[in-house]
């Protein structure tokens, strides 16, 4: 999951990044755009874990992944938006320590 994390996170740049709190603030602003970008969460993972299906993996485990896998590029892109503009990493380490700690947090749960 972190390779496509990777791959996907590389097709951002700079003018996402600014669009970001832009997006957040009109997003928090109406409950139209918040079941809209609902729907598309709902919509990602359900790509996730189909792509994951196919590939053998067991449902349950896909279903986790597709979620953890919305979530950490969610959390990730969010923390990147509110980072120093002059870093240079781009997005992927964002999402991958993003990734990083659901795994963990999954884990603890035991």
């Amino acid at each position: 999951m972190a390779a496509r994390h990777e791959c996907a996170s590389s097709a951002m740049g700079p003018a996402n990044r600014e669009l970001g709190p832009r997006l957040e603030a009109a997003v928090a602003a109406g409950t139209e755009l918040q079941d809209r970008d609902a729907l598309k969460s709902g919509g990602l993972a359900a790509a996730m874990t189909a792509a994951l299906a196919r590939r053998g993996v067991p449902d349950p485990t896909a279903r986790l992944a597709g979620e953890l896998g919305v979530l950490a590029f969610k959390r990730g892109y969010a923390q990147w938006c509110e980072s120093d503009r002059d870093d240079a990493e781009g997005l992927a380490p964002y999402v991958l320590t993003a990734l990083a700690d659901l795994r963990a947090a999954t884990a603890s749960l035991g």
